[in-house]
Order: C-alpha cells, then sequence, then structure tokens
C-alpha cells in the first residue's frame, strides 16, 4: 500500500470492520474494563451461535480468532491493551470508546454491516455513497470531480487529479460497490445510480445525528483525533463532509 492509499483510507472503520471485533469492544465495555481471553472466546462464540451451549471446538475456534486476528488488530489500534496469548485483555484510552454514537455504531445489526463498513473505510467510496444516496444518480465525471472537490488535503505531497481518480473509480471502487449491490454502475456509460441501503442509511444516521446535550464533547471527538486529541470547536452535520475523525488514526 503506498502512503497515497493509506491517506485515503480510514483505519477506524477498518478496524472494527469485523463483527467479532465489535462484539469484543462491546463485551468489554459491559462486563470489563478487563476479561479473560477465555472470556472474551466464550461470549463471542456463544453470540456466534446464538445459544450459550458450546463444544470444546468452537470455543478453541474463537479463542484462537482472537489471539491471531482480532485482538492484535484492535491492540495494535489502542482500542484495548493485551500483552499476547492468554493474557487478559483490558479497555484501553482510545478517544473513540467514550463517543455515544461510536457505541451505537458498534452496536448496530446487520447481517452485511462488515461489508457496508468495510466499503466506507475508502474515502472515494465514502463520498461516492454520500453524493449519491443525496443526489440518486451522477456519472462517473461528475462522482470523480466531487471527489476531489472533497478531499483532505495530505500531509505531504499533492491530492490525485480528478482523472486519477476517475481512473480508479472505473477500475477499482464502482464495480467493488455494485458487486455489494450498493450501486448501479454502467462501465460504458459510466452512469452512476445509488440503491437505497437500510445499513448505509443506519450508519450515516448513526454519525450525523447529534447529540445536543453533548455537542462540545462530540465535536471534539468527531472534528479530529491527531496524536495529541488536540481540543477543537466545530463539527459537521453534513453527510458529504465526513467528520475528520474517521479519516485520523489515534496513537494514544
Amino acid at each position: 500500500m503506498t502512503e497515497r492509499d493509506t491517506y485515503l483510507r480510514n483505519p477506524t472503520l477498518e478496524y472494527i470492520a469485523t463483527s467479532p471485533r465489535r462484539e469484543c469492544l462491546l463485551a468489554l465495555n459491559k462486563w470489563g474494563p478487563t476479561l479473560s481471553v477465555k472470556q472474551l472466546a466464550a461470549y463471542l462464540a456463544a453470540t456466534e451461535k446464538g445459544e450459550s451451549s458450546l463444544d470444546t471446538t468452537e470455543f478453541e475456534a474463537m479463542q484462537m480468532q482472537l489471539i491471531h486476528m482480532h485482538l492484535p488488530v484492535l491492540e495494535n489500534a489502542d482500542f484495548i491493551s493485551w500483552d499476547g496469548d492468554n493474557s487478559d485483555v483490558q479497555i484501553a484510552g482510545h478517544p473513540a470508546l467514550d463517543d455515544p454514537r461510536f457505541e451505537r455504531l458498534l452496536r448496530a445489526k446487520a447481517d452485511n454491516m462488515d461489508t457496508i463498513l468495510s466499503a466506507l473505510s475508502h474515502e472515494y467510496r465514502r463520498i461516492t455513497l454520500s453524493v449519491l444516496e443525496i443526489d440518486q444518480t451522477k456519472s462517473r465525471t461528475e462522482l470523480a470531480h466531487e471527489i476531489h472537490h472533497r478531499l483532505p488535503v495530505p500531509d505531504q505531497g499533492e491530492p490525485p487529479s480528478t482523472k486519477e481518480i476517475e481512473l480508479s473509480l472505473h477500475h477499482m471502487h464502482l464495480p467493488s460497490l455494485d458487486d455489494i449491490d450498493v450501486i448501479n454502475f454502467d462501465p460504458d456509460t459510466g452512469d452512476v445510480t445509488y440503491n437505497d441501503n437500510p445499513v448505509i442509511e443506519q450508519v450515516f444516521t448513526i454519525i450525523f445525528d447529534r447529540d445536543d446535550s453533548a455537542v462540545e464533547k462530540l465535536d471534539g471527538f468527531l472534528d479530529g483525533l491527531a496524536d495529541s486529541y488536540p481540543e477543537v470547536s466545530q463539527g459537521t452535520n453534513s453527510q458529504v463532509e465526513w467528520p475528520h475523525f474517521w479519516n485520523d488514526p489515534y496513537y494514544g
């Protein structure tokens, strides 16, 4: 992955675009702040199966998934503190964990929630869906211009050109969104049409509906989590102008 690719990807959504990771954070919020790997494995396996009766194979399989797949990612993101293997897991200091909208996103249920969060984790796809959710139909070229206009400025180098964005849309992002049936893309005409998707609308509603009793706290959360988590004063309600938080890695 190039530096430009990294700048265009959303680390927070990538980290939680897998159901067991969301369930881990919910379990730690509910029963933590510290749980053993075995406790987490039992909870996740029972949640996945839909009943509390587990055999040894199911429990051990989930324990291995946690140790080798999910806990390392959550620890790297500073959502948890974990020393590896079967050591205890503790909730960590990522500011997202204190935000009520983030918890609602963790709790959101849908069969394809993983797929939608993954789709939204790249700026090209996120802006495409945000624009189409409002305007319903755009050409590939119009979307490229919208994306170019709305991309954040990279820390280094130049942002991609409109032509580069359009080529990437044509060969990668629009076909992938078409594959998961959230848009219809005609590669011959370049026309793109939004397919009403309740999961995308659920995610947008969670993120952009403000809690007026916590405006100051949410503004600080959504306007940027840099290394030092600086205090800021203004947020956004626009479904096109995505909160800056979703693009910023957090280093605790």
